[in-house]
């Protein structure tokens, strides 16, 4: 039986931890969407079961694999040697997937129908819109949008239950190599981290997918625990939080570990300035609140502090201290929209408790 609640309900099981983070669409924002199938239905090909019985085989397939209405999917193919796909949602309870020939030429069954259960879990998970899913442009935009694509792929395994396939799925999408190019060893493809030099630089920060290793690598772990949709049904979420966790050190490791440390960056900033306006308006810096302040926020910034105090005037301090604490606070909400806030509260409760005051 099909059921679009039921569906979400499985689909947000397996969402990333990563991608709890972000905005997602809201319903006045499907409005005009229409006006995208509209598009395809003068310029591409709809998929159904009397003009591509194949394709339409396939999608319907994983649609009641994944226990979503095929009435839901309204389905294309267009002419492009690219190999792209891409989901639109429509409505709340609909949504367009859009494939090129070129996928669908360099795909077998179980590899397109990842890729179709992929762009679904887009669907189920609320992201948004062909493949530009929301994001305000900012670096923690982009880094919701990268574990959003691995929440899709989780879906997208658990639409074909076959590691080899979803694996070997994103390897022709990223390198438009097709069989007789390719041996699938899969242990041999992941092996490849080990020969990167420094993995700690990370990818680009406006990338909106990781790369293919990040994304396999993750994949592996999570089949390693969640065999399929039947293993999931018995799966604790205890199971899943644990997967989370070797996906997070992945990004942290390959992909996000310059943002990471910029918004830890951020987050000290707030702590150290307004524990430096608390202490101005204390109109001391005691012994012990200089202890507390090295013990959460180090030697080298309790000396920066000093030197701060110490190159300005009684009358100054207040206007510059109130400004770098101005400065930091508009940077980590241009940066960090999401989660700035948090970041925020958390900075100055943290700056209460070295100065010892009530909060």
């Amino acid at each position: 039986m099909t059921d679009l609640s039921s569906a979400r309900a499985l689909a947000e099981r397996v969402r990333v931890e990563e991608d709890r983070q972000g905005k997602h669409l809201e319903s006045h924002e499907l409005q005009g969407r229409s006006q995208h199938k509209d598009s395809m239905l003068r310029h591409g090909l709809l998929i159904s079961e009397s003009v591509t019985p194949e394709i339409e085989k396939r999608i319907s397939e994983v649609c009641e694999r994944l226990l979503i209405p095929r009435s839901a999917v309204t389905a294309f193919v267009y002419n492009s040697a690219e190999v792209q796909a891409d989901c639109l949602i429509d409505s709340h309870d609909s949504c367009v997937l859009r494939f090129t020939s070129g996928l669908i030429n360099l795909m077998d069954e179980k590899e397109f129908q990842f890729v179709a259960a992929h762009e679904l879990g887009h669907f189920l998970l609320g992201h948004g819109a062909c493949s530009q899913y929301i994001s305000d442009g900012s670096s923690e935009g982009f880094m919701t949008q990268r574990a959003r694509e691995l929440s899709a792929d989780r879906i997208g395994f658990l639409g074909v239950d076959n590691l080899d396939e979803s694996v070997q799925a994103i390897i022709k999408t990223a390198s438009g190599l097709g069989d007789q190019f390719l041996r699938f060893d899969v242990s041999s493809f992941l092996s490849q981290t080990d020969l990167i030099t420094n993995p700690s630089r990370g990818e680009s920060k406006n990338s909106t997918h990781p790369s293919m290793l990040v994304r396999c690598r993750s994949l592996l772990w999570f089949s390693m625990s969640i065999q399929g949709l039947e293993d999931l049904k018995k799966t604790p979420d205890s199971v899943i939080q644990e997967v989370d966790k070797k996906v997070t050190r992945d990004l942290e490791r390959f992909v996000d570990g310059q943002i990471r440390a910029r918004k830890k960056e951020l987050s000290d900033d707030i702590t150290l300035w307004k524990s430096c306006v608390l202490i101005i308006n204390e109109g001391s810096f005691k012994k012990d609140v200089q202890e507390r302040f090295s013990d959460e926020l180090g030697i080298t910034s309790l000396n920066g502090l000093k030197s701060f105090f110490e190159s300005h005037s009684k009358d100054e301090l207040p206007l510059e201290a109130s400004k770098r604490l101005d400065q930091c606070t508009q940077s980590l909400y241009k940066e960090f929209p999401s989660t700035a806030e948090v970041i925020e509260t958390d900075g100055v409760v943290k700056a209460y408790e070295i100065v010892g005051i009530n909060h």
